[in-house]
């Protein structure tokens, strides 16, 4: 059977991916609808609630008003002073009061009672008391309604022999208002109410729509009796009568509402009223105590979400149908680059097909299967491919820890090479290094003998490797039957590091026992701080094993050999410095570089100590600087941004590095210098009047003759000549005579008047004047502190030698 390929797959997948997203989406915005119609429902209702509010409170206010205007009338202050006859003649005018008040409020009922005199006057007429026995005590129903002012009453308080009530209800909401009589308290009050059913329809305001309409309103006193309801036989009754359970909570409403218990946590409810589900929001009034409950049927709710999700369903479809086409072609689209990569690799429509029913009893293999064999050849090549690299690696890994250790390479080279072998945060971290070698001890053994050096060797090697951690150590290696390797740390002091490489040494020379039962000779050599000075590092550790005092002597430092001055040394080369001093003006690098080189080899010929080796180099360098400042070059001109040079050069260490600071630091910078003054007018004019100074020195030579020798006017070559070499003319010239002065009165026995008149001095007198402000002293004093100088430096020299080479 044939399997289905990527691209139905693909097709499929890209219909499930459009698929659920259009259905979550489908679903939170029906819950998100559902949620902002709730919410809408919620504000609705509470408006709604408070509209019902108002009505009622206004209707309960005009009783109230009318009640208020009522004692304060004339009538009535009248009719209760008038005897029994004087009342018939008022109770008229009183009834016409009442009917005029019944016309703000036709379903109010009002009655003035005289309990002095017992009789009572409503619209309808003046009844003795004796007809009218009262239904309720008219002391206690004032006394309540003065203090907790409107109250639930029977209907029978308004009714008698000669009146029936036509609201049908049984309760009234009543209020008393007591009569003063001339500031004085008497015993008649009147009494205004409204039927209890007549408020729950009446306030239902016409704007809101069919669905609103639903919602009935309950309203209930402080004491939790009801007072409005939509069913007339709850009035009067308790809240819990009426059986309304929370939803959510399972807890009749009527202890969340409870004035003994503190308010329920929210205004909306979801409650359950004789199995029937209705939404409930409810508020309360400070004043009178009354809470407004408006609940409506959940099914009005029902049919707003059946809505909005009818309509979300209609949209999801067409998405769907829109994603369902996007997926087709898109995934066709996407199938593209496939299709080219299985051309790339040889494999079409038609090799698969005549793979699959030539191999039909075999699961059949879709693109990217197919895709994954070819791969899997290819990655069983390189496999192979980077089993050869790897140990091309290990090879150049072998080859460059020779060469570290052998001198072979420049600083350069050892740090691109370091970096390219994973070394290189090795060389940021550490700040001292040390190299280690091991030795085997195979005399003082007899479980093993020479034909297993090597496999020992090897074992030495990766118990190395192995034990010392990576970021401490370089790949050891076997190099002339012994294993090497370079130890770091980033520790800076040396005592520090030398202690942490003796307890190194220590567990791996007891590590190497247990494990393999062998003695090994194990040195370090002291601590270096350059890379470049691995391979000294590496000769004192193999000079340590070379002078170890017996087999088996287990770990030790290499210790530096005191060098002492040998009977005979070698003259500094006067002659090499001069001809490099002449190459260095002649701008010929590749003289230069020949030269130096023959003078670093004479040098380091000589069996000197340390400090003499110092000694000669600056002598040689500080010939340069006094050379380049007799040809007029600045110091700043090539050490601008450097350190000082004598610091740099007393840091160098092996003479392949100081020749190559001497030809990169100053020789090169220098020619670069004097080559560029070969194509300058006005380098070259000072060249050539510094070389007329220093070959005519001792002639009467003045500026106008040498402006006369060069073809340029006088004032000009003396401003281009000051500002080249930073010295008048004069003064240059009488610098550069002193000096051979100084030169003639060291190496020759030239007379004062001699040497004054080789320089052009008429007078000897004006010649040690002008000596003596140059040198502070004169050309005699000058020659003996000379002479003074060499024989101290004889004597000194003669001390330090036996007494047979005297």
């Amino acid at each position: 059977m044939r399997s289905i390929s990527y691209l139905h797959k693909m097709i499929l997948f890209g219909i499930l991916l459009s698929t659920l997203p259009i259905l979550l989406a489908g679903i939170a915005t029906i819950l998100y609808s559902m949620h902002q119609t709730e919410l809408h429902r919620m504000q609705a209702n509470k408006q709604l609630l408070l509209q019902m509010q108002s009505s009622v409170e206004h209707k309960l206010n005009t009783v109230s008003y009318m009640l208020d205007h009522a004692t304060r009338s004339p009538i009535t202050l009248q009719s209760l002073s008038a005897t029994l006859p004087g009342t018939l003649t008022t109770a008229n005018q009183l009834q016409s009061e009442f009917q005029h008040m019944r016309s703000w409020e036709p379903l109010m009922d009002i009655t003035l009672v005289n309990q002095t005199q017992d009789w009572l006057v409503d619209y309808a007429g003046l009844y003795l008391n004796t007809d009218f026995p009262l239904a309720l005590p008219m002391r206690d129903l004032l006394s309540r309604t003065l203090t907790s002012g409107w109250q639930l009453i029977p209907s029978s308080v308004f009714k008698h022999n000669e009146q029936e009530l036509q609201s049908g209800c049984n309760y009234h909401i009543v209020l008393g208002r007591s009569i003063s009589i001339m500031n004085a308290p008497s015993d008649s009050a009147l009494i205004g109410g409204i039927p209890a059913c007549s408020l729950h329809h009446s306030v239902v305001p016409e704007s809101v729509d069919m669905d609103m309409s639903a919602s009935e309103l309950i309203i209930v006193n402080r004491e939790q009796r009801i007072l409005v309801h939509p069913d007339p036989m709850y009035i009067g009754q308790p809240l819990s009568a009426i059986n309304i359970e929370d939803i959510e909570s399972k807890v009749d409403m009527s202890e969340l509402l409870s004035p003994n218990t503190y308010a329920a946590p929210k205004e909306y409810h979801e409650v359950r009223i004789t199995g029937t589900d209705y939404a409930l929001t409810y508020t309360k009034t400070p004043l009178k105590g009354w809470t407004y409950i408006l609940i409506t049927p959940m099914n009005v709710l029902t049919q707003e979400y059946v809505e909005i999700a009818l309509y979300t369903l209609t949209i999801g479809i067409l998405l769907l149908l829109l994603s369902l086409l996007f997926a087709w072609l898109g995934s066709r689209r996407l199938h593209v680059p496939i299709r080219n990569l299985l051309s790339q690799l040889g494999i079409s429509d038609r090799v698969l097909s005549n793979q699959n029913s030539q191999h039909s009893f075999l699961p059949t293999q879709d693109e990217f299967e197919q895709i994954k064999t070819r791969i899997t050849q290819l990655s069983a090549s390189r496999s192979q491919m980077e089993n050869k690299l790897n140990q091309y690696v290990l090879q150049t890994r072998t080859q460059f820890m020779m060469n570290i250790l052998q001198g072979k390479s420049s600083l350069d080279t050892l740090q691109h090479s370091w970096s390219e072998l994973g070394y290189s945060d090795h060389l940021i971290q550490w700040q001292q290094m040390a190299v280690l070698a091991l030795q085997t001890d195979l005399a003082s053994q007899t479980k093993y003998d020479h034909h297993d050096l090597d496999l020992l060797l090897f074992a030495v090697q990766n118990i190395l490797e192995e034990f010392i951690d990576k970021e401490q150590q370089v790949s050891p290696i076997v190099l002339d039957e012994t294993v090497v390797t370079i130890i770091g740390s980033v520790e800076t002091d040396n005592k520090v590091f030398s202690k942490e490489l003796y307890n190194i040494t220590e567990r791996l020379h007891h590590q190497i026992g247990e494990v393999l039962n062998l003695q090994m000779n194990i040195h370090f050599s002291q601590p270096y701080t350059s890379i470049s000075e691995i391979h000294l590092a590496y000769g004192e550790a193999m000079r340590a094993l070379q002078q170890r005092m017996k087999p088996g002597l287990g770990v030790k430092q290499y210790e530096a050999e005191a060098i002492y001055p040998s009977i005979g040394t070698l003259p500094y080369p006067d002659s090499l410095e001069n001809r490099l001093i002449h190459s260095i003006q002649s701008a010929d690098e590749a003289e230069t570089s020949v030269l130096l080189q023959h003078l670093l080899q004479h040098v380091y010929r000589m069996e000197w100590t340390e400090e003499e080796y110092q000694f000669a180099l600056t002598r040689l360098l500080m010939h340069i600087l006094e050379m380049m400042q007799d040809s007029g070059i600045r110091l700043g001109q090539i050490s601008s941004g450097h350190s000082p040079m004598i610091k740099e050069l007393l840091a160098l260490q092996t003479a392949a590095e100081v020749e190559q600071w001497f030809i990169s630091r100053i020789i090169r910078p220098v020619i670069g210098i004097f080559r560029e003054r070969q194509y300058v007018q006005h380098q070259q004019i000072s060249e050539r009047m510094i070389a007329i100074i220093h070959q005519e020195y001792d002639t009467d030579l003045t500026l106008d003759e040498c402006a006369y020798r060069l073809h340029y006017n006088a004032s000009y070559l003396s401003t281009v000549f000051s500002k080249e070499t930073g010295y008048a003319f004069s003064e240059y010239l009488s610098q550069y005579r002193f000096k051979m002065a100084r030169k003639w009165l060291d190496e020759t026995e030239l007379t004062v008047k001699d040497i004054a008149a080789r320089l052009r001095y008429n007078n000897p007198q004006n010649f040690i004047r002008s000596f003596r402000k140059w040198e502070g002293m004169t050309p005699g004093q000058y020659r003996e502190r000379r002479e003074r100088s060499s024989l101290f430096h004889e004597i000194k020299s003669n001390v330090g030698k036996p007494k047979g080479s005297r």
